[in-house]
């Protein structure tokens, strides 16, 4: 699943501006989504299930409503961010899925390696899985059941995430695999290393939207 807000402008990259303005905040949103809904096809294409669950009803047009086709779009429902993914991953259980994992669009670069090495994680018998983010929380997180015990009570939007999901794993013995981390886009602090991300081939190919966005915004960095 990719987990997104929806592109509304003023409610999306708000800590982006400046140096980016509302509308270019928006327009980065976007572009993201475009790549979030390009990953969700090569997954299906691959033989799994993918979908790309966001915060709200969609209007998505143009370049996104595009995009959307033949990728299942769902809605992640009231509360906060925890309650939402405990939702997602009991929604997924009770359809049968024997392993789920979340990505948030916040990570458009995120290697393709890194969400293989979570699947082999659990398929290894791990209860969980997260790759750890720059900010002190994660970028993926996924499980082989509904486990909700590692959304409850977490400071979500602070540093202190990652520790408290560590925290809330030992307390339910829930064995919990991190592996190499990554980064996320939340603040104007990442824009430039995102910017050397998609300079790179592979990377510009995982996120071609956000890449040629990127050179039309600051083609300076």
């Amino acid at each position: 699943m990719l987990f997104s807000k929806r592109p509304i402008r003023g409610r999306v990259k708000t800590r982006l501006v400046p140096p980016l303005t509302a509308a270019e905040a928006l327009a980065l949103h976007r572009a993201f989504l475009v790549d979030g809904f390009a990953r969700a096809r090569s997954m299906i294409a691959r033989g799994r299930a993918a979908e790309v669950c966001l915060d709200g009803p969609p209007a998505l047009r143009g370049e996104l409503r595009a995009a959307a086709r033949h990728v299942p779009v769902t809605l992640q429902g009231e509360g906060d961010l925890g309650a939402r993914l405990a939702r997602a991953f009991a929604r997924a259980s009770e359809d049968g899925v024997e392993r789920t994992i979340v990505v948030g669009a916040d990570a458009p670069t995120l290697p393709d390696r890194l969400v293989e090495t979570a699947y082999a994680a659990l398929r290894d018998g791990a209860d969980a899985v997260v790759v750890p983010s720059n900010d002190g929380g994660y970028v993926l997180v996924g499980a082989s059941a509904a486990a909700p015990e590692l959304f409850d009570g977490i400071p979500w939007g602070t540093p202190g995430v990652l520790e408290a999901t560590r925290a809330a794993a030992r307390r339910r013995r829930t064995s919990l695999v991190e592996i190499e981390s990554w980064y996320d886009v939340d603040a104007a602090s990442d824009l430039a290393r995102l910017a050397r991300d998609v300079a790179d081939a592979a990377s510009a190919a995982r996120a071609p939207r956000t890449a040629a966005l990127l050179r039309k915004l600051a083609p300076e960095w």
